[in-house]
């Protein structure tokens, strides 16, 4: 599929209800959204118009029937997805279609993920959702089966391209797997810290040395997502060179669902636990 078939099928209206807009910048891929949202609501003619009420209100972010969602921390958990499916079952106020954008869904949780997939499975009327992602392969298989696919060719290091081509950031960005919204998180918080606690906490499980966990605290839960993330990751990347753990993958992405209900530390303490019982094996 490609930008001028959806635009075309907006127009016809006949649009799917379920797309993944991947690769490229998130606000390339959020001006496409909105662009589409006006074709779809827009009470001109000529489709957007850009002058009715309702283009101008999706241009402000004003408009009833078209949400966009974000994550309030690192990851989006389940308890947004949940509040989402309250508006997206509400009547149009307005609107002719209700639309949906749901930004960084490369950092939802599994628990938010299968929230959505009752929604997407049985989608209200006139509805049309949209999941903006870096990077689709970090989506639930799942999620990507019921879904038409949009790829937006990258156009260079991400949505802060100026001035961001320095180490630090060069790091940021393969410490988060390619993903922006993670990379410009681990920039903030410092990549040289991500990779000591990284580093830290594999050598503790590879020696099965529960001891040696104590000095990775005190760390707050967000913080906590940003390095089981950055683990996850690195896990991936070994997976795909045939020297890395996958239920050692499984076990830390469990970690991060368990994050959005228990504090960081006991999170921590049981996933070593999980690991030292798989021999302490957790890649290379």
């Amino acid at each position: 599929m490609n930008k001028e078939l959806l635009e075309a099928a907006a127009r016809s209206e006949r649009m799917g209800h379920f797309y993944i807009f991947h690769g490229g910048s998130s606000r390339e891929r959020r001006e496409f959204a909105l662009h589409l949202a006006m074709i779809l609501n827009c009470r001109e003619t000529e489709k957007p118009c850009y002058r009715c009420p309702s283009c101008r209100k999706i241009q402000s972010g004003n408009h009833p029937d078209v949400f966009i969602l974000e994550p309030l921390k690192v990851s989006l958990g389940i308890e947004q997805i949940l509040a989402w499916q309250e508006t997206v079952y509400r009547k149009n106020y307005e609107g002719e279609y209700k639309v949906s954008l749901i930004e960084q869904a490369d950092t939802m949780t599994t628990p938010a993920a299968n929230a959505l997939l009752k929604v997407v499975e049985e989608p209200p009327g006139q509805t049309v959702i949209i999941i903006s992602a870096h990077n689709a392969e970090r989506l639930l298989p799942t999620v990507r089966s019921r879904a038409q696919l949009l790829y937006f060719p990258e156009l260079g290091y991400g949505p802060t391209q100026a001035g961001e081509a320095e180490p630090e950031w060069k790091e940021a960005l393969r410490l988060s797997g390619g993903m922006h919204a993670l990379a410009e998180e681990i920039k903030r918080h410092g990549p040289a810290k991500v990779v000591e606690w990284i580093g830290k906490f594999r050598r503790a499980v590879a020696d099965q040395d529960f001891v040696a966990l104590f000095p990775l605290f005190p760390v707050e839960n967000e913080e906590a997502s940003l390095y089981l993330q950055a683990l996850a990751v690195e896990l991936e990347k070994e997976i795909i060179r045939e020297g890395g753990s996958v239920p050692a993958l499984l076990a830390v992405r469990e970690a991060l669902a368990a994050l959005q209900q228990a504090n960081s530390r006991l999170v921590i303490e049981v996933l070593a636990l999980r690991l030292f019982q798989q021999g302490g094996k957790i890649g290379d």
